[in-house]
């Protein structure tokens, strides 16, 4: 797991390396619309690499409510994310 809280400076060296640990498999999680988030810079590193990228984020206008119903309204939650991967994995 490469915890990224900032899409600049972007880690060009690790991701490729976690890519080959991983398999190729790449999910990104963020808290806010994919648009210009980290997602975005992973499939752009990507395109430097064969990896598999399945982006996780905020894709609908955004609410306010308590946190973990929000992560799961979203599809950003730790059951979402599990499903993301066991898909990937199938």
């Amino acid at each position: 797991m490469i915890h990224s809280f900032s899409v600049q400076p972007f880690d060009r060296e690790t991701l490729p390396k976690a890519a080959i640990e991983c398999g190729g498999k790449i999910i990104t999680v963020e808290d806010h619309y994919a648009h210009g988030g980290i997602g975005s810079a992973v499939l752009a590193a990507r395109a430097e690499q064969d990896a598999q990228v399945r982006q996780l984020a905020v894709r609908r206008i955004a609410r306010s409510g308590k946190p973990d119903e929000l992560l799961d309204r979203f599809g950003i939650s730790a059951r979402h994310i599990a499903a993301a991967a066991r898909e990937m994995l199938a």
